[in-house]
């Protein structure tokens, strides 16, 4: 019910204006191998339906080029990108004497565009996830979702581009001092937080793809005395179905709420100074903690609907710099400025999804671009070399009939 509902939107948007290119970013796990003959499908789930779904050939299939990644990564790939466009935007700042508002204007005209895709028309998102779907044209700045294959909301603008859509944040970050350190940054961790815990990895720039895709929200940490130990009279029982005391099981929004005793609709109106807080705090700066010490990242990016309490950050930053335990001796780890560059919250919010799609859709677009331009160079060449070859030819008959 989902997919043809999806399809047939980016049908209709397709029939008005042709896609430069699609983006698709969806919950998982999925296949990432383009080798494999799953390549595409959410592989398994506990969701009713979505075991063995092939998403990206419903989706992409005759609509145009298609980036196609986990709900992770996109949006990790997407805060990377605005992180490194934020610090050209401070460095353009700098160069012209501290004008900030002059230069975010300059920027976003540069940079903004109907044609988001380099060639011939704007670029398509859908985003995934475990609740609702959504879908953008970065073209006509159509935005809408889907929740549980029903229509959720029609038409909303979500910004006339993807590259002026978040000139704002770009803004705020002018005269913050962050433009070189920005700039320097090749890795990054995204950490989203909500029904579910889930990681994206970008190392050297790229989203990191290997046996599978990062699946860090299903790691174990270490328990809070006040948990117990799995099985014991009293214990706190984690929520996920496959691994019962794993960060998504002992963190996520379900987790919390059976913390709480209420509704995970409920958790609003829970107070900050509610232990389950401080116990999500844990487990995440566990999380984060692990990430330091695997992937080394240059800043981690916190998102999803639990990390909307404005406290929890703090709490994580505090938490996560205990458990390091002093270990990892760097400014970003033991200042206190440092922290707050290091983890930050993700300007995206919650369109971090369809902004991480979008995201996913340039960039497949600017390679099918590349692609094409390769492929017009080869043939020049071709054409080049049977030319040469043609008049050699002509001029060795020649010699050939004189003689």
């Amino acid at each position: 019910e989902t997919l043809p509902a999806v399809r047939a939107w980016l049908d209709a948007r397709a029939a008005e204006a042709p896609f430069a290119a699609l983006g698709v970013a969806t919950f998982g796990p999925v296949d990432l191998d383009p080798a494999s003959a799953t390549y595409g499908y959410i592989t398994h789930s506990p969701k009713p339906g979505w075991e063995m779904v092939d998403v990206l050939s419903a989706l992409s299939d005759g609509v145009a080029p298609c980036g196609f990644d986990t709900d992770v990564n996109a949006p990790a790939l997407a805060e990377f990108a605005a992180m490194k466009k934020d610090a050209a935007l401070v460095d353009l700042v700098e160069e012209s004497g501290g004008r900030g508002d002059g230069a975010g204007r300059s920027l976003g005209a540069s940079g903004g565009s109907r044609n988001n895709g380099g060639d011939g028309g704007g670029v398509g998102g859908v985003s995934l996830d475990s609740e609702t779907v959504e879908r953008s044209s970065s073209d006509n700045g159509l935005w809408s979702s889907l929740d549980n294959g029903r229509q959720h909301s029609a038409a909303q603008p979500i910004g006339g581009s993807l590259n002026n859509s978040r000139q704002h944040s770009a803004t705020q970050s002018v005269g913050g001092g962050e433009g070189g350190a920005a700039a320097s940054v090749t890795n990054l961790a995204y950490v989203t937080v909500g029904t579910g815990v889930g990681v994206g990895v970008i190392c050297n720039g790229q989203p990191v793809h290997g046996l599978s895709h990062p699946e860090a929200g299903h790691i174990r940490v270490a328990r809070l005395k006040m948990d117990g130990l799995p099985g014991e009279p009293g214990s706190f029982k984690g929520t996920c179905a496959y691994h019962g005391d794993c960060v998504e099981g002992m963190a996520s929004a379900a987790a919390i709420a059976r913390r709480c005793g209420c509704h995970v609709s409920e958790l609003a109106s829970v107070p900050d100074s509610h232990p389950a807080w401080d116990a999500a705090a844990h487990y995440i700066a566990g999380l984060c903690a692990t990430l330091v010490m695997v992937a080394s990242p240059q800043r981690i990016v916190l998102g999803g609907g639990v990390l909307q309490r404005r406290t929890l950050i703090t709490k994580v930053r505090a938490h996560m710099k205990k458990q390091l335990g002093g270990y990892v001796q760097h400014d970003f780890i033991l200042t206190k400025r440092g922290l707050v560059q290091f983890i930050v919250t993700s300007r995206h919010g919650n369109d971090a999804g369809i902004v991480g799609a979008l995201t996913l859709a340039k960039a497949a677009a600017a390679s099918a671009v590349a692609a094409r331009r390769r492929g017009w160079k080869a043939r020049l060449l071709h054409f080049a070399a049977g030319t040469a070859c043609a008049v050699l030819t002509l001029k060795l008959v020649g010699k050939d009939a004189r003689r």
